[in-house]
Protein backbone atom coordinates (compact mmCIF):
# COMPACT_ATOMS: atom_id res chain seq x y z
CA UNK A 1 0.00 0.00 0.00
CA UNK A 2 1.22 3.73 -1.02
CA UNK A 3 0.06 6.05 0.90
CA UNK A 4 -0.25 3.88 4.10
CA UNK A 5 -1.99 5.63 7.23
CA UNK A 6 -0.33 6.36 10.35
CA UNK A 7 -1.11 2.96 12.08
CA UNK A 8 -1.80 0.67 9.87
CA UNK A 9 1.50 -1.34 10.19
CA UNK A 10 1.28 -1.03 14.14
CA UNK A 11 -2.34 -2.47 13.80
CA UNK A 12 -1.01 -5.28 11.72
CA UNK A 13 1.75 -5.73 14.05
CA UNK A 14 -0.64 -6.20 16.88
CA UNK A 15 -2.89 -8.57 15.32
CA UNK A 16 -0.17 -10.60 13.49
CA UNK A 17 0.51 -11.54 17.18
CA UNK A 18 -1.82 -14.27 17.82
CA UNK A 19 -4.70 -16.13 15.46
CA UNK A 20 -8.11 -15.08 17.88
CA UNK A 21 -10.09 -11.93 16.81
CA UNK A 22 -9.41 -9.17 19.44
CA UNK A 23 -11.37 -5.67 19.90
CA UNK A 24 -10.13 -2.36 19.17
CA UNK A 25 -10.36 -1.72 22.74
CA UNK A 26 -7.39 -4.86 23.03
CA UNK A 27 -5.69 -3.71 20.03
CA UNK A 28 -5.50 0.05 21.45
CA UNK A 29 -4.10 -1.70 24.74
CA UNK A 30 -1.36 -3.64 22.90
CA UNK A 31 -0.55 -0.68 20.43
CA UNK A 32 -0.40 1.59 23.74
CA UNK A 33 2.19 -1.46 24.77
CA UNK A 34 4.21 -0.83 21.69
CA UNK A 35 4.46 2.35 20.93
CA UNK A 36 7.26 4.85 22.96
CA UNK A 37 5.39 7.92 21.85
CA UNK A 38 2.25 9.32 19.65
CA UNK A 39 0.08 6.36 21.01
CA UNK A 40 -3.47 6.65 18.87
CA UNK A 41 -7.01 7.51 20.20
CA UNK A 42 -9.57 4.78 20.06
CA UNK A 43 -11.48 6.13 17.58
CA UNK A 44 -8.60 6.45 15.39
CA UNK A 45 -8.22 2.65 15.94
CA UNK A 46 -12.09 2.15 15.04
CA UNK A 47 -11.53 4.02 11.83
CA UNK A 48 -8.58 2.22 11.19
CA UNK A 49 -9.70 -1.12 11.51
CA UNK A 50 -13.20 -0.13 9.87
CA UNK A 51 -11.23 1.03 6.69
CA UNK A 52 -8.86 -1.65 6.93
CA UNK A 53 -11.98 -4.33 6.85
CA UNK A 54 -13.92 -2.98 4.11
CA UNK A 55 -10.18 -2.97 1.86
CA UNK A 56 -10.31 -6.91 2.67
CA UNK A 57 -6.88 -6.66 5.07
CA UNK A 58 -9.18 -8.03 8.57
CA UNK A 59 -11.34 -10.13 8.97
CA UNK A 60 -14.32 -9.07 11.05
CA UNK A 61 -16.67 -10.87 13.27
CA UNK A 62 -19.61 -9.45 15.82
CA UNK A 63 -19.03 -10.85 19.43
CA UNK A 64 -22.33 -12.69 21.28
CA UNK A 65 -22.40 -9.33 22.84
CA UNK A 66 -22.14 -7.45 19.84
CA UNK A 67 -19.24 -5.75 19.58
CA UNK A 68 -17.27 -6.06 16.40
CA UNK A 69 -13.60 -8.29 16.83
CA UNK A 70 -10.47 -8.24 14.12
CA UNK A 71 -8.34 -10.27 12.82
CA UNK A 72 -6.04 -9.78 9.60
CA UNK A 73 -7.04 -12.42 6.64
CA UNK A 74 -5.51 -15.23 5.96
CA UNK A 75 -7.23 -16.07 2.29
CA UNK A 76 -8.09 -13.16 -0.24
CA UNK A 77 -11.19 -15.68 -1.11
CA UNK A 78 -14.32 -14.50 -0.48
CA UNK A 79 -15.17 -16.79 3.16
CA UNK A 80 -17.24 -16.67 6.53
CA UNK A 81 -16.51 -17.84 10.02
CA UNK A 82 -18.14 -20.25 12.46
CA UNK A 83 -17.54 -18.75 16.21
CA UNK A 84 -17.73 -20.36 19.20
CA UNK A 85 -19.59 -18.22 21.71
CA UNK A 86 -18.42 -19.89 24.95
CA UNK A 87 -14.44 -19.74 23.93
CA UNK A 88 -14.16 -17.45 21.13
CA UNK A 89 -12.49 -20.13 18.67
CA UNK A 90 -13.28 -19.40 15.16
CA UNK A 91 -13.19 -21.80 12.61
CA UNK A 92 -13.13 -20.38 8.27
CA UNK A 93 -16.04 -21.52 5.84
CA UNK A 94 -15.12 -21.37 2.37
CA UNK A 95 -17.30 -22.84 0.71
CA UNK A 96 -19.80 -20.37 0.16
CA UNK A 97 -21.79 -21.37 -2.96
CA UNK A 98 -24.69 -21.36 -1.50
CA UNK A 99 -25.10 -18.40 0.12
CA UNK A 100 -23.59 -16.79 -2.91
CA UNK A 101 -26.59 -18.29 -4.65
CA UNK A 102 -29.20 -17.11 -2.53
CA UNK A 103 -27.66 -13.37 -1.97
CA UNK A 104 -27.70 -13.37 -6.04
CA UNK A 105 -31.58 -14.68 -6.41
CA UNK A 106 -32.30 -11.61 -3.74
CA UNK A 107 -30.28 -9.47 -6.10
CA UNK A 108 -32.38 -10.65 -8.89
CA UNK A 109 -35.57 -10.36 -7.79
CA UNK A 110 -35.10 -7.06 -6.57
CA UNK A 111 -34.48 -3.52 -7.93
CA UNK A 112 -30.80 -3.47 -6.01
CA UNK A 113 -27.97 -3.18 -7.44
CA UNK A 114 -24.21 -3.72 -5.94
CA UNK A 115 -25.59 -5.68 -3.81
CA UNK A 116 -23.27 -7.18 -0.44
CA UNK A 117 -24.05 -9.21 2.33
CA UNK A 118 -22.24 -10.49 5.78
CA UNK A 119 -23.18 -13.74 7.06
CA UNK A 120 -22.06 -14.85 10.78
CA UNK A 121 -22.52 -18.47 11.99
CA UNK A 122 -21.94 -19.08 16.35
CA UNK A 123 -22.60 -22.07 17.81
CA UNK A 124 -20.19 -23.86 20.52
CA UNK A 125 -17.51 -25.92 19.77
CA UNK A 126 -16.68 -29.70 20.37
CA UNK A 127 -14.03 -27.92 22.96
CA UNK A 128 -16.84 -26.45 24.95
CA UNK A 129 -19.78 -29.03 24.70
Amino acid sequence: MANTPKYDAAVLKVLDGGSRFRSCREILRDLDRSLSSDPPSLSTIYRTVHRMSREGVLDTIRSPEGERLYRRCRTSVRHYHLFCRACGEVEEIAHVAEITEVVEKIRDMSDFDQVDHDFELTGVCPRCL
